[in-house]
C-alpha cells in the first residue's frame, strides 16, 4: 500500500449528519450509505471550503496516487447546472500552467442514496498548493510593492491571451480567484507562479456576441465587474481587462476598490494611495476606463507595454549615471556653476507649471461638476414634475370622468374585503389619481436618469405607485372627516415622507440607496409643511375626506410640485450631501 494512502475519508453527502472521520476501507458511508470511492477512483478526504453554489474537498487519486480538488455542486437550478458544466468544459479544453489542469472523464455524477435521492455533478482538477492574491493582501495591508504587481500583471495578461485567443472570457476576475503556486523553495512571499482559478463565470466570446441581454447570465463582482456587465449587456475581453486592472488597484493600494470610487463620477482616484511609476499607472487607468472601447485593444497590446515599461526601468539607471559623469568631467569653472543653476530654474520651473495646471484643472473640474450637478437636478426636476401632474390628471379623468374608474374602484374593494374581511376598508377613486400621479413621477424621473441611475422603469414605477397610495392612505388617517389646520399640515408631511422615500427606493440610485431615501423624504416633507402653513387652505381639496372629492387643478399643481421638490431633494442628497460625509469619513 502507497504510504500516503489515507487513512480517514469524508462523506460528500451534503445532507448527512455525521460526515467526517469515516474508516478507510469502507466503501459506503456508515451514517448515509453514500459511496466513498467516487467514479471507482477517488477517495474524498476532507472538505477544503464552500462558496457560491459549490463545496470543495481534497480527494486521493487512486490511479495516480496524488491529491487532487473535488469541486462539487450542490446548487440544483439549472442556471447553476448549466455554468458548472460550462466550467468543466472550458477547463478541460484547456492546457496552461496558469489554469487548473482538468483530464478527460473529470466530470461525472453521485448518486445520493438518502435522506434525499438527488444528483450530484462532480469535476475533479488540478490542487494548487498556495495561497490567493487575497491571502497575500494580509501581508501587506498598506499595499503591495510595484515589482510584485507587475509580474502578477504580466504572468495574467498571458493567461488572458490563452484564453480570449480561445474565445474564452472569464468574466469574474478578482484578487481570491488568482493563486500563486508554492514553489519549492519560496524566497519572497508571492513569488509563485499565477493560476487563474473559478470559470464558473466564463463565456463563450462568439455567443456573448450572438445572444441578446436576457439570454446573457449575470455574474457580477461588486468592485470589479465593468459596468457593461454591471448592466447585464454583452461582455468581451475588455471586461476582463477592466477586472484585471481593479485586482492590480487593491493590490497596490491594499483598499477595496469601490472604496476609492468618487461617488460623483465613478472614477476610481487611487493614485494617492499607491507609489507607482506613471508608465503603469496610466496602463490601470486605460484599463478600468468605464468605456469598453478605452480600455487596451487585447491581453498582447497589455503584455507589449510591460515589456516597454520593463526596459525603460532597466534603462534610467544608465541615464542618471551618465548625466553624473558628465557633470563631474565637463571643464571650465563657468559650465560647472551655470548647469546645476540651469537645472534648479527648470526644476522650479516644471514645479510652478505643475501646480498652475494643476489649479487650473480644479477650477475647471469644479465648474463643469457644478454645471453637471444643476442640468442634471434640472431635467430630473422637470421630467418628475411634468410626469407627476400627467399621471394625475389620467388618474383624475379614470376616476371621476368614465364609468371604468368607479368599476376599477368598485373591484379595488372588494378585492380588499376578501383579503382582509374584518378590516371594512375600502377604495376611493382618489386613490388612482394619487397611484398614477406616483407612477408618472417615478417613470419621469427614470427617464431623466439623473443622479447615476440604472433607469429601472419596472421597480420604479411599482414603488412609487405603491409609495403614493400608501402616502394617501396615511393621509386619510392623519386628516379625520372634520380636518384642523393643524393636523393637515402633519398629514401631507407624512404622505410626502411616505411617497418620496418608497419612490426613491425604486429608483435604482448608485451609492448608499436609504440614506438618499431618507433625505430626500425628509427635505420634500419638510417643504410641504412650509407650504401648507397652518393657516392656509392651499391643496385643501386634495384631502381624501373632502366633500365633493379632490379638484383637478390642485392635483395637477401638487403632484407636479411634488415631483420636482423630490428630484431638486435628491439633487442635493447625491451631489451635495452624500460627497460631504464620504469626506468627512461617513461610509
Amino acid at each position: 500500500m502507497n504510504q500516503s494512502f489515507p487513512t480517514s475519508v469524508h462523506c460528500i453527502n451534503p445532507d448527512c449528519q455525521r460526515p467526517a472521520s469515516q474508516i478507510a476501507g469502507n466503501k459506503f458511508c456508515q451514517s448515509c450509505g453514500t459511496s466513498l470511492l467516487l467514479n471507482n477512483r477517488y477517495i474524498p478526504l476532507q472538505k477544503l471550503g464552500s462558496g457560491g453554489f459549490a463545496v470543495t474537498y481534497t480527494v486521493y487519486d487512486l490511479k495516480s496516487q496524488t491529491e487532487r480538488v473535488l469541486k462539487l455542486l450542490v446548487e440544483t437550478s439549472p442556471q447553476a447546472l448549466r455554468l458548472f458544466e460550462q466550467e468543466a468544459a472550458v477547463l478541460a479544453s484547456l492546457r496552461h500552467p496558469g489554469v487548473p489542469g482538468v483530464e478527460s472523464g473529470s466530470y461525472f455524477q453521485v448518486q445520493l442514496p438518502a435522506p434525499h435521492r438527488r444528483t450530484l455533478p462532480c469535476l475533479v482538477m488540478e490542487k494548487i498548493n498556495g495561497q490567493t492574491l487575497e491571502d497575500v493582501l494580509d501581508r501587506y495591508p498598506n499595499g503591495c510593492p510595484e515589482l510584485l504587481v507587475l509580474e502578477w500583471l504580466r504572468q495574467a495578461a498571458e493567461i488572458l491571451q490563452v484564453l480570449h485567443r480561445r474565445k474564452i472570457v472569464h468574466r469574474d476576475l478578482k484578487p481570491a480567484n488568482f493563486m500563486l503556486r508554492t514553489p519549492p523553495h519560496p524566497r519572497v512571499a508571492g513569488e509563485g507562479k499565477l493560476v487563474v482559478i473559478d470559470f464558473g463565470g466564463v463565456k463563450q466570446i462568439a455567443t456573448a456576441l450572438q445572444h441578446s441581454q436576457r439570454s446573457s447570465t449575470r455574474v457580477v463582482s461588486p468592485g470589479y465587474s465593468p459596468p457593461e456587465q454591471i448592466a447585464g449587456a454583452t461582455v468581451g475581453p475588455a471586461a476582463d481587462f477592466y477586472a484585471l486592472g481593479r485586482t492590480c488597484i487593491h493590490l497596490l493600494t491594499g483598499r477595496y476598490p469601490a472604496d476609492l470610487d468618487d461617488p460623483l463620477t465613478g472614477q476610481c482616484r487611487w493614485h494617492h494611495h499607491a507609489r507607482v511609476s506613471p508608465i503603469l499607472a496610466i496602463l490601470i487607468d486605460e484599463m478600468v476606463h468605464p468605456a469598453p472601447e478605452k480600455r487596451p485593444a487585447s491581453a498582447a497590446e497589455i503584455s507589449g507595454r510591460l515589456r516597454q515599461l520593463e526596459r525603460a526601468s532597466r534603462q534610467r539607471p544608465q541615464v542618471t549615471v551618465q548625466v553624473k559623469a558628465t557633470a563631474s568631467t565637463a571643464p571650465g569653472l563657468l559650465r560647472a556653476i551655470v548647469k546645476p543653476l540651469w537645472q534648479a530654474l527648470a526644476t522650479i520651473a516644471i514645479f510652478l507649471y505643475k501646480i498652475l495646471a494643476g489649479t487650473v484643472q480644479a477650477i475647471l473640474g469644479t465648474i463643469w461638476w457644478l454645471v453637471r450637478a444643476f442640468l442634471d437636478t434640472l431635467l430630473g426636476m422637470v421630467l418628475a414634475g411634468f410626469g407627476g401632474s400627467l399621471g394625475a390628471g389620467i388618474g383624475y379623468w379614470l376616476a371621476y370622468k368614465v364609468p371604468a374608474g368607479m368599476q376599477l374602484v368598485n373591484f379595488l374593494s372588494e378585492q380588499l374585503t376578501l383579503w382582509i374581511p374584518d378590516a371594512h376598508l375600502t377604495v376611493e377613486r382618489a386613490a388612482i389619481v394619487f397611484g398614477l400621479a406616483g407612477l408618472g413621477t417615478a417613470l419621469g424621473l427614470t427617464e431623466a436618469g439623473s443622479f447615476g441611475q440604472f433607469r429601472q422603469f419596472w421597480p420604479a414605477g411599482l414603488m412609487g405607485t405603491l409609495g403614493y397610495v400608501l402616502g394617501w392612505l396615511a393621509l386619510g388617517a392623519i386628516a379625520p372627516a372634520s380636518p384642523t389646520a393643524g393636523n393637515i399640515t402633519e398629514a401631507w408631511m407624512a404622505f410626502s415622507a411616505i411617497a418620496i422615500a418608497a419612490l426613491t427606493l425604486g429608483l435604482g440610485l448608485r451609492g448608499p440607496l436609504l440614506l438618499h431615501a431618507s433625505l430626500a423624504a425628509i427635505g420634500t416633507a419638510t417643504f410641504i409643511s412650509r407650504l401648507i402653513s397652518p393657516s392656509s387652505s392651499i391643496f385643501f381639496h386634495l384631502l381624501p375626506t373632502a366633500a365633493g372629492g379632490i379638484q383637478l387643478a390642485d392635483s395637477v399643481v401638487f403632484f407636479a410640485l411634488l415631483g420636482s421638490t423630490a428630484a431638486f431633494c435628491l439633487g442635493v442628497s447625491y451631489y451635495l450631501l452624500v460627497p460631504c460625509l464620504r469626506f468627512l469619513g461617513f461610509r
